[in-house]
């Protein structure tokens, strides 16, 4: 078990306590995460059969590229691998070469990529990830992914173990994509001693509205990738804007906040991510049963923002600091 993972899994054994108001249940599915993320690298070594085309949105983005060379690394039946980046690359010779190849599994890197594929081959098995808002996509009996949302439980702990004075989390979220989402949210939250304060709205115009009614409730508010509330950039800068002027610390879900001010960001494993695609398209593969069709990361990468802390003058659990893989000062 890696140093961050032991650090964060003995912190949480001495912070669980009824005390705090946090129970022991919600302990197993963490570790379960944890031990998943250690297992799949060394899980996918087997040979398998069956034809893999690899189609990557672009190559020159390096969160694609790390995600392509980690599934890539683990698979020995590849039988093509297109970067739709390429000014080379038309929808034509795309079409052509499905054809040609009859691929078993399409391994699909970001939203682009598999658009593209469902296109063309909706028939065939579709493995993606690194989809923003997998949700809203076109989702056939035959796909499958990695979500790039954490699981929720294993967030909220974090959450707790950071910041112990953190007690009602806000989220403005609309129930057509989320709705599930915030439900299982609040269980979770129950369990370590949170309490998820929810602003359900229709239209991204109602966001501001949303935050003046909910900021003045909560302690930090939860970021999340709901279409319509994340509309554009400038909703972006809006809620940070408002979240700034409350004091309000924002806990995101991918690194790119880190340019507006998010106190912690939370995100998926990349690398991970690659491996853990790899490791369900050998299930495919072997005609083996998944009962998660688009399954949550199981890896973490943790960045901190000491600036937001000290800002706002937050309580920080100090023993949380060897957990972060990267701070910013």
């Amino acid at each position: 078990m890696s140093k961050p993972c032991k650090k964060i899994v003995n912190g949480l054994k001495k912070c669980v306590s009824f005390n705090h108001r946090i129970h022991y249940s919600v302990m197993p599915g963490l570790l379960i995460l944890i031990l998943l993320s250690l297992f799949i690298s060394e899980s996918l070594s087997a040979k398998r059969q069956g034809k893999i085309v690899i189609l990557n949105s672009d190559m020159s983005i390096s969160k694609y590229y790390l995600a392509h060379a980690e599934f890539k690394s683990k698979i020995t039946n590849l039988e093509a691998e297109v970067d739709l980046g390429s000014k080379w690359i038309d929808e034509k010779g795309i079409k052509k070469m499905i054809r040609k190849i009859d691929p078993d599994i399409i391994y699909c890197v970001g939203s682009y990529a598999y658009q593209t594929a469902y296109k063309f081959a909706r028939k065939k098995n579709l493995v993606f990830s690194l989809v923003i808002n997998w949700r809203r996509l076109p989702m056939g009996k035959n796909t499958y992914g990695i979500s790039n949302e954490l699981y929720q439980g294993m967030q909220l702990m974090m959450y707790r173990y950071f910041f112990p004075d953190v007690n009602n989390i806000g989220v403005v979220y609309n129930k057509v994509y989320n709705k599930e989402w915030f439900d299982t949210a609040v269980k979770s939250a129950k369990e370590v001693g949170i309490k998820i304060i929810g602003w359900p709205i229709s239209e991204p115009d109602e966001v501001e509205s949303a935050l003046n009614k909910l900021l003045p409730k909560v302690d930090a508010l939860w970021l999340t990738p709901d279409p319509t509330v994340i509309h554009d950039i400038e909703s972006v800068k809006k809620i940070f804007k408002r979240s700034e002027a409350t004091r309000k610390p924002v806990f995101a879900y991918n690194k790119a906040f880190t340019n507006y001010g998010a106190t912690l960001i939370v995100s998926a494993d990349i690398g991970t991510m690659g491996r853990q695609a790899a490791g369900l398209v050998f299930n495919i593969l072997a005609d083996q049963k998944v009962t998660e069709r688009v399954q949550n990361p199981a890896g973490s990468h943790i960045t901190l923002n000491m600036k937001k802390i000290e800002e706002y003058g937050l309580n920080l659990n100090v023993e949380a600091l060897d957990s972060v893989n990267e701070i910013i000062k």
